[in-house]
């Protein structure tokens, strides 16, 4: 398995590295496009053939060291017992000292890494950019399907989500009672420039960030499970991630539901340059 960017082993030392990249490649729970089980392998391939200096942030991020581990193996019992597993990978990481950085796989599985970072963050608030909510209490018979990620993190931790579009009329029904969370559409995003003044006093301290590629408009991020139309924009994404960076100290992250298409690479292209852009705004920020 080629490591993320393909970088020489000066630069993969885990003893060394500021990073540790965990490829989970599950979609157990997927309930429309199946096939992110083989993002986490077309982000390596692609991190492989994307240059090392950053043109927004003018640095070589790689300088900072970042290891990849092992691919997680699949645990086929359920959700349940594969947050488990990548709660237990995650873990190893932060005793090294390491910022965790998942690449899915389906969203069910930030769970696992979010919990672990908590542990050793508990004040800490989840970013969460999604076209979706998932706030239910549980999906066909599961509190940790994808479709109830986000709701799982707000047991423990006050919620930003930014770029929602579609809700269901549970998701409705529970944030017209939970005040711990704010979320800020697409259409509010869309139709108000200065959404960021209302968002980021909210990601002040520390941050996790659970970034679902479907945020992104399907005609930038066609490869996820249920792409959804009025999406973000590259520059709508990472220029809120950079401002957030300047003012939060993200403590870990995952990126996941890519599920990439045969002879189509730009949506994993962008999904491993937009990664080690934000390895870098990490990097920069300590």
């Amino acid at each position: 398995m080629n490591n993320f960017g393909c970088l020489p082993k000066q630069y993969t030392n885990p003893r060394q590295a500021l990073f540790s990249v965990i490829p989970v490649p599950y979609d157990l729970t997927s309930t429309y496009g199946a096939g992110s089980r083989r993002g986490p392998a077309a982000i390596l391939e692609a991190s492989a053939n994307m240059e090392l200096f950053d043109e927004q942030l003018l640095q070589e991020t790689y300088l900072c060291g970042i290891h990849t581990d092992d691919v997680l193996e699949v645990d086929a019992r359920g959700p349940k017992y594969m947050v488990e597993s990548v709660y237990r990978r995650t873990k190893k990481h932060l005793r090294a000292k390491r910022v965790p950085v998942l690449l899915g796989g389906e969203h069910s599985v930030s769970f696992g890494a979010f919990r672990a970072v908590h542990e050793v963050h508990p004040h800490l608030t989840v970013l969460h950019l999604d076209a979706h909510a998932d706030l239910r209490d549980s999906y066909q018979k599961s509190p940790f399907s994808h479709a109830c990620v986000a709701r799982r993190m707000a047991d423990l931790s006050p919620l930003v989500q930014v770029g929602i579009r579609s809700i269901s009329s549970e998701d409705n029904r529970f944030l017209e009672h939970a005040t711990h969370i704010k979320t800020f559409t697409a259409d509010h995003i869309h139709s108000t420039p200065s959404w960021q003044e209302a968002a980021l006093p909210l990601l002040q301290g520390e941050v996790y960030l659970t970034l679902d590629l479907d945020v992104f408009d399907p005609s930038i991020m066609p490869a996820t499970g249920t792409p959804e139309p009025n999406g973000l924009s590259w520059r709508d994404v990472t220029l809120f991630l950079a401002a957030v960076s300047r003012q939060a100290r993200i403590v870990g992250f995952d990126v996941v539901e890519l599920a990439p298409l045969p002879g189509i690479v730009a949506p994993d292209f962008l999904t491993a340059k937009l990664i080690y852009h934000v390895m870098g705004l990490i990097s920069r920020s300590r």
